[in-house]
């Protein structure tokens, strides 16, 4: 029997959209696998902070207003229990284990130390602020970078796992360890797509010999691409035309790794990174 990859998925909260698709995604995955599910709400400590300083306001759309740390703490209190009944609205009727944690500090910092407990973490691309709405959250930035634990990107609208697969295989350890975590989450319904990015001609029937038994354990249909790789748009445009949905990349593949970040930056679809 295969071992088990992931036992316990971790999930940051802040009620927003992004993260509300990235607790619909992690509850899925938890449910499929048999995993703990594990809520994180930070207490962000810069507002806080901000608070107590004295000329600190709150701009609105018609006033402005003096911030006041009570209220503030009122107003956290109240975001994390709307987290806790997110969680549990979710969990509950999947019979899920579950656990949710209010942690205070800077939210990047306390939701990948929470994460180190789990197997993955789940993210919503983007965070509450105007300032990252197009582009990566701060948190989204830091687990990518500097986070020890697997991270999957989500965004509102799109499924982790149901649809189509795309895995990156160069045939190094962190390409296997990505292709091992696809045929983990997969789901009944899900097609796989190999993408070899290894530049020798032989790497497609290697690939394949490589990966014929697994897959076919699995079930899964499975198509098989060689595209050497040269630029990140030529992936970009590559995923994009075979609809791939979720990607997955192993963090220390043979890319580099601004390729990868173009990759999570220019595609509509979730991202698994890998470690």
């Amino acid at each position: 029997m295969t071992k088990r990859i992931i036992h316990s998925i971790a999930v940051a909260i802040d009620c927003s959209p992004h993260s509300k698709a990235s607790l619909e995604a992690a509850a899925e995955m938890a449910a499929r696998l048999k995993a703990e599910l594990i809520g994180i709400f930070v207490e962000d400590i810069n507002l806080l902070h901000m608070a107590g300083l004295p000329f600190a306001e709150e701009i609105r759309l018609y006033s402005t207003e003096k911030l006041d740390t009570a209220q503030l703490e009122r107003l956290l209190r109240h975001q994390a229990q709307q987290a806790r009944e997110m969680l549990e609205h979710i969990a509950q009727p999947r019979t899920l284990r579950h656990t949710f944690r209010v942690l205070r500090g800077l939210v990047p910092e306390q939701v990948m130390q929470a994460a180190l407990e789990a197997d993955m973490l789940v993210l919503g691309r983007s965070g509450r602020s105007p300032s990252c709405r197009k582009g990566l959250g701060s948190t989204a930035r830091s687990a990518l970078d500097e986070g020890k634990t697997s991270v999957l990107l989500m965004r509102p609208g799109v499924t982790a796992a149901e649809g189509p697969l795309l895995v990156l295989y160069d045939a190094s350890e962190a390409s296997k360890r990505a292709l091992a975590t696809a045929l983990e989450i997969a789901g009944p319904a899900s097609t796989l797509n190999l993408l070899i990015t290894d530049p020798a001609p032989e790497a497609l029937e290697h690939c394949k010999q490589e990966t014929d038994a697994v897959v076919r354990e699995k079930g899964l249909e499975t198509e098989y691409y060689h595209l050497p790789f040269t630029d990140s748009r030529q992936f970009v445009s590559f995923i994009r035309m075979i609809d791939s949905g979720l990607l997955i990349i192993g963090k220390g593949m043979n890319l580099p790794e601004e390729t990868i970040r173009e990759l999570i930056d220019n595609i509509d679809y979730p991202v698994l990174v890998v470690r």
